[in-house]
């Protein structure tokens, strides 16, 4: 996978530029980006990169990178890197990832081989209900916070969060508080889900053969 979209919209561009009544040239050079670049991603016909999209709205007067955009349901991880104008390289090397996991992760909102490990102790915070501290993990040592729950035995972190992001550090790549931070992860998963739906029907359709084997060497499986 590529880039992971994030809904540039090039008619809120167009409509930006009009509203301020500027040149291709103009935006380009308030953007540092070529003239024919700016061309195509007012015609649609190319998408910028997420860490392009603040200096392209600042060029034409926006103060939100994400006003280019059609963010759906609301913000998910990537839209979280384009406020941050950050490239996929810039983040994982700032969180320490290999790059495939964070992009499996922005991607997909799982990445268990570095989100999911043994936890030490965990403490539940007054100040927040259903949050709590760690206070150590196999690849940060500094508290976070991340969402829990209380059972009969105690409190317990979830299964897979934002972990690894709960303290000021880790916050400030995103720019986001915690919570925020947990949202766009929910919000990355959803999407995953569907997206992923909808390319096994389009594999289905394109090989209906191979699909009707699968699905019949499946079923064979399952019988007892």
């Amino acid at each position: 996978m590529s880039e992971v979209p994030y809904g540039f919209d090039c008619q809120r561009l167009r409509a930006a530029r009009e509203s301020r009544r500027l040149s291709v040239a103009e935006i380009a050079a308030a953007a540092g980006l070529s003239d024919r670049a700016v061309s195509f991603y007012l015609a649609g016909t190319r998408h910028p990169r997420a860490e392009i999209l603040p200096r392209l709205a600042r060029a034409v007067g926006l103060d939100d990178p994400l006003d280019l955009c059609d963010i759906g349901d609301g913000e998910r991880i990537v839209h979280l890197r384009v406020r941050a104008g950050k490239s996929r390289a810039q983040l994982s090397g700032e969180l320490g990832w290999h790059p495939e996991t964070y992009r499996e992760w922005e991607t997909t909102g799982e990445a268990e081989g570095k989100m999911r490990g043994p936890r030490d102790r965990w403490e539940p915070d007054p100040q927040r209900p259903g949050w709590g501290w760690m206070v150590n993990t196999p690849f940060f040592t500094r508290p976070v916070i991340e969402p829990g729950r209380m059972t009969g035995d105690g409190w317990h972190p979830a299964r897979l969060g934002p972990c690894e992001y709960g303290n000021p550090e880790h916050q400030a790549l995103f720019g986001v508080p915690a919570e925020r931070l947990s949202q766009a992860l929910d919000r990355t998963r959803a999407f995953w889900r569907v997206e992923w739906a909808q390319r096994t029907a389009r594999w289905e359709r394109d090989n209906p053969e191979l699909a009707a084997d699968i699905k019949q060497a499946a079923a064979a499986l399952r019988r007892p």
